[in-house]
């Protein structure tokens, strides 16, 4: 199995803990990604609903290249969504059994502000397609450690987003969602967008970048603690209540 091309996205300053491993799954791409003596290694692979069949082949490819097995790792760091259904549930149960199984702890990461680190902006505006005219949406300021979020992360109607205030500054566009609703989001945001880049999305390198602190900090969960993040409940749970 061979990886799609993708640059590696930047970590923050040291130091680095230990051997961590990231997972994360979008809408269309797997990926996983090892942290190793302060060098981080991707592999990603696209492909839309594959998360079963790629999400442990991949991380275990990199394993080899490092010639470390499954019990070097020392946490691992996993995407919580918001995002897609299937997606969030695979990689949230794939970092538990793997937590589990290997007795080390996990480290959960927002799929939004996953995104906003690999745009390397000072503000973003995150916006991933959530279907049913809707959006999940984020906003976030770079800090020396990874994203910190700017009010609460939404699933929404663009018209119904929570907007940067005035004097807030300039805000990059990031994500899916400003290529199904940028023209309405950037009309609500008027002078304050900056920008756009909506091929951008978070995948495991971010992801493990934006771990590194909670790890240093010891906020970390046991497999037990660990979720998704939805925003809101599935059609199959919708239909169901």
């Amino acid at each position: 199995m061979g990886q799609d091309a993708r640059a590696v996205t930047v970590l923050p300053a040291g130091p680095f803990p230990g051997t961590l491993a990231a997972l994360a799954g979008t809408a269309d791409a797997t990926s996983a990604a090892i942290l190793h003596r302060g060098r981080l290694h991707l592999r990603h692979r696209s492909g839309r609903a594959q998360h079963v069949r790629h999400l442990l082949p991949l991380l275990d490819e990199l394993l080899a290249d490092l010639a470390l097995a499954r019990t070097d790792l020392e946490a691992v760091a996993f995407a919580r969504g918001p995002g897609p259904f299937t997606a969030g549930r695979i990689v949230v149960a794939t970092a538990q059994g793997l937590g589990l199984g290997l007795g080390v702890p996990l480290i959960p990461v927002s799929s939004l502000a996953a995104s906003a680190w690999v745009a390397e902006c000072h503000q973003c505006a995150v916006a991933l397609e959530a279907g049913r005219g809707e959006v999940y949406w984020g906003r976030f300021r770079r800090t020396s450690e990874g994203m910190e979020g700017v009010g609460e992360e939404q699933v929404a109607a663009p018209e119904a987003l929570a907007l940067p205030g005035a004097g807030s500054g300039s805000w990059w566009g990031v994500g899916s969602g400003w290529s199904v609703a940028g023209e309405m989001l950037a009309a609500r945001m008027g002078p304050a967008l900056a920008g756009t880049s909506p091929e951008i999305s978070g995948e495991a390198d971010a992801v493990a970048a934006l771990a590194l602190a909670s790890w240093r900090d010891g906020a970390t969960l046991t497999s037990s603690q660990a979720v998704p993040t939805y925003l809101r409940a599935s059609y199959a749970e919708e239909s169901a209540g």
